[in-house]
């Protein structure tokens, strides 16, 4: 018997931590919505708690405040499981051109499915210190991300580029403005862009 109540504890306990977990999904969701539509500053816990379909004392609960929510969004864009995997594959591959095309799929990734948090993000800089902050650490971590590749790429850079040209050049191409503006402005597709980095870098790297 101890057994048999022992283990309908630990199902009722599965599926209190399934329940949480959908509804932090469907918050993070309501707020991404929010943010990108109306802006970061002009949304609500309120509204984000009718678009979300929960009270909102379990909005308050849950992440506190419209800052833990977004700083959660902003931890999906930085450890998004396929571009991080990329990167990975781009950093231990043989070749600069493999590296580049690899680095190129990791971009077009994060961007297909974050361009629009990294936005949010940024907006929400512009009217809270705390959160430009936390922009300018994830910044900094991108650019170390990138720089690690450029060395990678040391033994095969064309003459005149160094490490960092190399490393300027690599941020500068793969920043979400020219994402954004190549597939959402210009109509390109994500594939489309990820071709086009990869030639670009190529050609002015290698």
């Amino acid at each position: 018997m101890p057994d048999v109540n022992s283990k309908r504890e630990a199902r009722r306990k599965t599926l209190r931590e399934e329940h949480a977990q959908i509804t932090r999904q469907r918050i993070a969701a309501a707020a991404r919505k929010l943010f990108a539509r109306d802006g970061y500053a002009a949304t609500k816990l309120a509204e984000i708690a009718v678009e979300a379909g929960v009270a909102v004392q379990t909005v308050y609960a849950v992440y506190g405040s419209k800052a833990g929510i977004l700083d959660t969004l902003r931890e999906g864009v930085m450890t998004r499981p396929e571009a991080q995997a990329f990167y990975r594959e781009a950093m231990a591959a043989d070749s600069a051109a493999q590296r580049i095309e690899l680095f190129a799929r990791s971009i077009r990734w994060r961007w297909e499915h974050s361009a629009d948090v990294t936005a949010i993000f940024r907006d929400a800089g512009t009217a809270d210190a705390g959160i430009r902050a936390g922009l300018t650490a994830t910044l900094e971590q991108r650019r170390r991300g990138i720089r690690a590749l450029a060395e990678r790429l040391q033994g095969d850079l064309r003459p005149g580029i160094d490490v960092g040209v190399a490393a300027a050049i690599l941020d500068a191409l793969s920043l979400v403005e020219v994402y954004t503006e190549l597939v959402e402005v210009q109509g390109w597709t994500p594939e489309t862009y990820e071709s086009w980095l990869t030639a670009a870098l190529a050609r002015e790297l290698l």
